[in-house]
């Protein structure tokens, strides 16, 4: 495993193991379902990765999702994928629309968009920001 793999990876078990969450073969498994793929997965993709059922992949995005080391990235058809992050961190995304690569952007503009709703008098807020078109392999492979 690459060095910035096994980097994620013991962060992402300290955190759990800091929110008192028991590191189960079977959160192992989603773990390196997601940590060994290439882009995000959705739910079916990390059963089969994992040879997991779906309640038990359901059960423990849900699980890493509250831990801060899950990010759930919605697609415009109304379903998700996920892909590990950092503790606490989040990222925005560039996602095609037929391949669903998710490219991460270097972009947030969440602190703006914070000050424009506090200034309108939310609280608790939170923002999601996805970019969707169609990637570059999937446009020649349509041409």
């Amino acid at each position: 495993m690459p060095a910035t793999k096994t980097r994620d990876l013991e962060a992402i078990l300290n955190r759990l193991r800091e929110r008192k969450m028991r590191v189960t073969k079977n959160r192992e498994r989603v773990i390196g379902a997601l940590l060994t793929a290439e882009k995000p997965l959705n739910a079916e993709q990390i059963r089969e990765r994992g040879d997991l059922d779906l309640v038990t992949v359901y059960r423990n995005v849900e699980a890493f999702e509250q831990a801060g080391v899950l990010q759930r990235i919605p697609l415009e058809n109304g379903t998700q994928i996920f892909e590990l992050t950092a503790p606490d961190e989040h990222y925005h995304h560039l996602v095609c629309r037929e391949c669903h690569q998710a490219e991460r952007l270097d972009v947030c503009v969440g602190e703006e968009m914070r000050k424009v709703a506090k200034a309108n008098g939310y609280s608790h807020i939170a923002h999601v920001l996805e970019v969707y078109g169609l990637c570059r392999e999937c446009v020649e492979d349509n041409a």
